[in-house]
């Protein structure tokens, strides 16, 4: 298992650095999410989500004053499902991102599937359409943003209540706006641990891998970061 782990972990995490600008982040988010049904039994297949993310540029950036350990964005995702089982659920949700320099809405539509745990662990995958306005452009500028995510996790030997994570989730552009050319964006992979903290708390820690296209010419970003969230379940 040691050594399965560290091929995926060398894959995964091998991005195709190139040429590419790198820089170190911190994203530290508060989620939390739970049933409906505790409103009503009516409602019992739906559920809501809620997440707070914050992104820190740890080291000094040009585009960021050249200051460290700056804010540069936050996030607040607020997210309904519709559950068929105990795998499958569709979504809609909406996004508020506070940048640096701009705003942006975002609404989106999901829809994700999760196994039932195996002695090869867990996996899920989801897929997300994002239609992304900026607020300083005509909104009639809307960019079409597709993410496929697959994720394994799987208990760790030994320590049955945490699992190690890998994930991997790929943007793509679907229309050319100012956003971005059509074409493909961003690619994210994670390496971490899911750890409970108490009943219905749990850590994720781990890093994460951002391979950014820049804009519609050939340059790239390289971004390594912290991922820290702290997750409550109601």
């Amino acid at each position: 298992m040691r050594k399965w782990i560290t091929f995926v972990l060398t894959t995964v995490l091998a991005a195709p650095a190139g040429a590419a600008q790198n820089a170190f982040f911190g994203w530290y988010g508060l989620s939390a999410g739970g049933s409906l049904g505790t409103l009503s039994p009516r409602l019992e297949k739906f559920s809501w989500s809620f997440l707070n993310q914050a992104r820190l540029s740890h080291v000094p950036q040009a585009q960021f004053a050249d200051t460290a350990n700056k804010l540069t964005e936050n996030l607040v995702f607020v997210q309904f499902n519709y559950r068929f089982d105990d795998q499958l659920h569709v979504g809609l949700g909406y996004t508020h991102d506070w940048l640096d320099r701009f705003n942006e809405n975002r609404a989106y539509e999901e829809i994700g599937w999760r196994s039932h745990p195996t002695d090869w662990g867990r996996f899920t995958t989801r897929t997300r359409l994002e239609q992304r306005v900026n607020s300083k452009l005509d909104s009639n500028d809307m960019g079409l943003r597709i993410r496929e995510l697959l994720q394994w996790s799987h208990p760790l030997p030994g320590w049955p209540r945490v699992d190690f994570i890998l994930n991997d989730e790929v943007m793509w552009y679907l229309n050319s706006s100012a956003w971005r050319s059509d074409g493909f964006a961003e690619n994210r992979a994670f390496a971490g641990f899911g750890i409970p903290l108490a009943a219905k708390i749990r850590l994720t820690v781990g890093y994460l891998n951002q391979f950014v296209r820049k804009g519609t010419s050939k340059a790239s970003q390289l971004n390594h970061a912290l991922f820290v969230n702290v997750g409550f379940h109601f």
